[in-house]
């Protein structure tokens, strides 16, 4: 697991503890999509950032 995803976990933790919030299931996969979606946008702004530095 990596830093981001214990994180992710430690927050949606407190957040349902805080909330009451029940969420059967899916907690792993909830956690895997959003590092997926940071992991890529990440990859995507270092993409836009080097193109901007070749462009200049």
């Amino acid at each position: 697991m990596t830093d981001l995803e214990r994180s992710l976990n430690k927050v949606l933790e407190e957040h349902r503890h805080e909330s009451g919030l029940h969420i059967i299931g899916g907690q792993q996969r909830l956690i895997d999509r959003l590092v997926q979606f940071f992991e890529d946008g990440l990859k995507w702004e270092s993409r836009d950032k080097t193109s901007r530095d070749l462009d200049n």
